[in-house]
């Protein structure tokens, strides 16, 4: 995680986790990327907005995927 110092500037690790949502590029602190998950199967949910893929099973909980493409 991101710290503040006594004088105001943030610390990273100066490490960074980059990827491509379309065609913009992102760049992470690796410190605050959690887990990099690879594709997985969705369960499509009927009469959701555009943005919502579907539902996946994230170690036993079913999480919402978001298309951050249509957000």
């Amino acid at each position: 995680m991101a710290t503040k110092s006594k004088s105001g500037m943030v610390k990273t690790s100066g490490q960074l986790s980059t990827f491509f949502v379309a065609d913009m590029f992102f760049g992470v602190d690796v410190i605050d990327v959690q887990e990099v998950l690879r594709s997985q199967q969705m369960t499509p949910v009927p009469q959701a907005p555009d943005v919502v893929q579907g539902l996946i099973n994230l170690r036993g909980q079913i999480v919402t995927a978001i298309d951050m493409r249509a957000a």
